[in-house]
């Protein structure tokens, strides 16, 4: 695990389990703190060491965190921060503390369900295996460590749950709900791309691999409220050289900014018509 932000010498408050505790700075402020074996050879009160400390979580995160670790076997609480730092070193990435509420929450549900017979479907699982597949594959590797140490049986709906559970915390988009929302939209603008170019979109294709990673960046930034911040000096060129793909960046343009009510600018429309280019114009080379 890494530690989160900075914060000032907090004091064990109250132990959680071996390796959780909620902790307090000299304002009062509280905190829930991750460390191996945090919550040994320390009394109430006192000061924290450092070293100790591999993950702060602030106030956004730490009533749900403190509540649901209280609730959950400590053997829970482990392998969901054992799964959460194998996602990271394979990802080379670091999630949002999001990832810790829902994959433990999450966990601590999915024996009970196994064992009922009660593994909900994912109605997501083609759009999340298709255009989020690295997380996918990696959550089918996590479904055989969960089936061998809870000894359960699982299926390609819950690696597809908890590839969205990635997902989320990749996007910080605060819910899964909106992560949803974003994968459809993906999906969306990809049947839109595929309808106007008259192709069948190559998964094994370089160029649609780049089309989908851009797209998945571009709606993020959209849910974000991001501009790419520049100007292209490449759209006069993009808008007389690409015609058609221009065109087809126009009705995804449209289709997105009445679906989000929002505006989309020249600079990404200069990009989208790039990628767009290499699906018409396989030979195309940018």
């Amino acid at each position: 695990m890494k530690q989160q932000g900075e914060a000032a010498p907090v004091r064990l408050e109250k132990r959680l389990n071996n390796n959780a505790v909620l902790a307090v700075d000299s304002r009062g402020q509280e905190y829930v703190v991750f460390g191996n074996g945090i919550s040994f050879d320390i009394k109430k009160n006192e000061i924290i060491p450092v070293d100790k400390i591999e993950r702060i979580f602030f106030q956004k995160e730490k009533t749900l965190l403190q509540q649901l670790i209280e609730e959950i076997p400590q053997k829970y609480f482990d392998l969901a921060c054992e799964i959460i730092e194998y996602i990271e070193g394979n990802l080379e990435t670091e999630l949002s503390n999001s990832i810790y509420i829902t994959l433990m929450d999450h966990i601590s549900f999915i024996r009970e369900r196994a064992q009922k017979g009660m593994l909900p479907r994912n109605s997501m699982k083609w759009e999340i295996s298709r255009y989020y597949q690295e997380e996918y594959k990696l959550s089918k590797k996590i479904v055989e460590l969960l089936e061998d140490e809870l000894d359960i049986q699982l299926n390609d709906d819950e690696a597809a749950s908890i590839a969205l559970h990635i997902v989320n915390a990749e996007n910080d988009t605060g819910s899964v709900h909106d992560s949803m929302e974003m994968i459809h939209l993906v999906d969306d603008i990809l049947q839109i791309i595929c309808y106007q170019t008259r192709t069948k979109l190559d998964e094994e294709n370089l160029n649609y691999q780049r089309l989908v990673t851009h797209i998945k960046f571009f709606v993020q930034r959209l849910y974000r409220k991001q501009r790419l911040g520049m100007k292209s000096p490449l759209y006069d060129m993009v808008v007389k050289e690409y015609p058609q793909a221009y065109e087809i960046a126009k009705k995804v343009k449209q289709f997105v900014e009445k679906k989000l009510n929002c505006k989309i600018d020249d600079e990404e429309i200069t990009y989208l018509t790039v990628h767009i280019q290499l699906i018409l114009k396989p030979d195309y080379s940018a």
